[in-house]
């Protein structure tokens, strides 16, 4: 598969490429509050300025009265629910995910591929932006590539047919509203 460089209607240059994945690579989102969590931050990685982002345990103990991302909310139910903290001295969940990592490092190496591609749309530059699709066949993702490049160049927020969006990532510092007292003025000696 080729990349492609798209300008977007801000200016900034995005690269949309493809790759093959392995079977044991997929990594689809959960329906419901996750995936409709990757497409609200799917509109803040495309846009010119970070979003603020949102107190996601609104009206908690411990929280903002602000808008909460749904999936925030619904995993920390699911840990209340199922144990609250868990921290009871030896750390299960770490030593499954490291069993898990190994797995996964040692079965790549002989895994076949899939007929599943992996689209992603980076933002250049020294800020890391971008967001991931996962798309079933080959001509599928040439004709998602051409969506998400033409999407992207025109300002819109690619959703490319056929595709399914597994992961957005913005790491842009969030846009602060106060300004420094400090900042701007001659200081006075007193």
């Amino acid at each position: 598969m080729h990349k492609t460089l798209v300008r977007d209607a801000d200016g900034l240059r995005w690269s949309v490429r493809a790759r093959r994945l392995r079977l044991d690579e997929r990594c689809r989102p959960w329906p419901g509050p996750e995936q409709e969590s990757l497409h609200r931050r799917l509109a803040g990685v495309l846009a010119p300025r970070p979003l603020v982002l949102p107190d996601p345990l609104r009206g908690r103990p411990g929280g903002r009265l602000t808008p909460g991302d749904t999936a925030d909310v619904a995993m920390q139910d699911v840990r209340a629910e199922f144990g609250g903290d868990g921290h009871t001295g030896l750390d299960l969940s770490a030593l499954a995910d490291l069993a898990r990592l190994v797995h996964e490092a040692v079965s790549h190496l002989r895994a076949p591929w899939s007929d599943t591609w992996q689209l992603e749309a980076a933002a250049r530059g020294r800020i890391r932006r971008w967001a991931r699709w996962e798309v079933e066949g080959r001509e599928a993702t040439e004709r998602a590539i051409a969506a998400v490049s033409a999407a992207l160049a025109t300002g819109r927020v690619p959703e490319p047919l056929g595709a399914v969006l597994v992961d957005v990532v913005d790491q842009r510092p969030a846009v602060s509203h106060r300004r420094s007292a400090g900042l701007g003025r001659a200081s006075q000696a007193g």
